[in-house]
């Protein structure tokens, strides 16, 4: 049953919280989707939604019937009180509590396709978009080692739904990941600007992970050294480097396709 409730109830200022402290969210194993669009690709995805906030002027959305049929807990706010609890200027009608669901990085062996990780990776548009890639292109899972916030709104957005299907790991640092993944049997490739192998030229006799570094520095000297080899994207012209999402993108399309 949906219930109205003001900008001062406990569950509101929760949300509100959810939404602006990184902390919070991992005290609490919990985040906040927005827009209806996302709400409904969360729920079809099967994640454990706590409850659902509209507007007044929504509160008849569809998201709210589907959210109150899967158990969750359904409240209607002022709208002034709506706007000022999401992130964006121009706020979608529906924001939603979303349990946390990354997987240990061991899980993500368990399936064909390569695994992608970003080291320190620290846009959460680019590390969103990755995401986005990683489900388009057959990668088996995402692992996040330092960097951005899997559970950031602006990554959740830029993932446009993917971050609730592919499977993602959480790790502290690069080094732990290349560490799990070697011992699982991944080839561990590090992307560099130049002087690497083409994507496609990667050997396919082992399961590969393609490390991706941090927007300005890219990746360590650690990191590339502990890698198996390295890998680049051919460009033309004067370009020196791409975006990080880009040659991601490119390289995971390229790997798809051998």
């Amino acid at each position: 049953m949906t219930e109205e409730v003001s900008g001062r109830n406990p569950r509101i200022q929760r949300m509100r919280r959810l939404l602006r402290d990184r902390g919070y969210r991992y005290d609490e194993a919990a985040y906040v989707v927005e827009g209806p669009a996302l709400v409904a690709e969360a729920l079809d995805a099967g994640r454990e939604v706590r409850q659902v906030v509209v507007p007044a002027s929504a509160s008849n959305h569809h998201v709210m019937h589907r959210a109150g049929w899967s158990g969750a807990t359904t409240l209607v706010v002022p709208d002034g009180v709506f706007e000022g609890l999401s992130s964006t200027r121009s706020p979608q009608p529906a924001l939603a509590e979303v349990a946390f669901h990354d997987v240990e990085p061991i899980d993500l062996a368990t399936t064909p396709g390569p695994v992608l990780v970003l080291a320190e990776v620290s846009d959460p548009g680019n590390a969103g978009t990755l995401m986005r890639s990683a489900e388009a292109f057959g990668a088996s899972g995402v692992v996040v080692a330092g960097g951005v916030d899997p559970y950031n709104p602006k990554l959740v957005r830029a993932a446009a739904g993917s971050s609730f299907r592919i499977p993602f790991a959480v790790v502290e640092d690069p080094m732990e990941a290349l560490r799990i993944l070697g011992e699982a049997g991944f080839g561990c490739w590090a992307t560099v600007p130049r002087g690497g192998v083409s994507p496609a030229g990667i050997p396919s006799d082992m399961p590969v992970a393609l490390i991706l570094g941090n927007e300005p520095n890219g990746l360590s000297d650690e990191v590339v050294a502990a890698c198996v080899g390295a890998v680049s994207v051919p460009t033309v012209g004067g370009v020196d480097s791409l975006n990080v999402a880009i040659a991601g993108s490119i390289a995971l399309h390229d790997l798809a396709g051998r």
